[in-house]
């Protein structure tokens, strides 16, 4: 917190927003700066079309709404997908792991049963 004192050569948050209702008897009328007023203008110029502000502002965040949820999308089914393929793949190297034992398993015992069977002729 600032120990300064208050300087009263700066306008309050009311006295912006609502202008100078009462001259600030701190500020001397020669220095006080002109203020021109605006001319008048019709209501239907000075009103904004709240519609079309309601539609562009409404389109513009559906916009980036989107965008952010395509991408986090993305990244769930990305993840889904790798759970998944992950899971398929465990459950694949089991199966195929069996497969592989019992193809070797037929492989060596042909082996084996055709360098016995070269070895030890049947007899006739």
């Amino acid at each position: 917190m600032s120990d300064q004192p208050f300087d009263q050569g700066i306008p309050l948050l009311t006295e912006v927003l609502l202008g100078p209702e009462v001259p600030d008897p701190a500020v001397p009328a020669a220095a006080a700066p002109a203020v021109e007023e605006a001319p008048m203008l019709p209501p239907s110029i000075v009103q904004p079309d709240w519609d079309a502000i309601e539609q562009r502002l409404t389109q513009r965040i559906l916009h980036q709404v989107q965008g952010k949820i395509d991408h986090l999308l993305e990244e769930r089914i990305a993840h889904v997908l790798q759970t998944a393929l992950q899971n398929a793949l465990i459950g694949m190297r089991g199966a195929l792991r069996e497969d592989l034992q019992q193809s070797l398993e037929q492989i060596v015992a042909h082996a084996v049963s055709h360098e016995l069977g070269h070895l030890h002729p049947p007899a006739h």
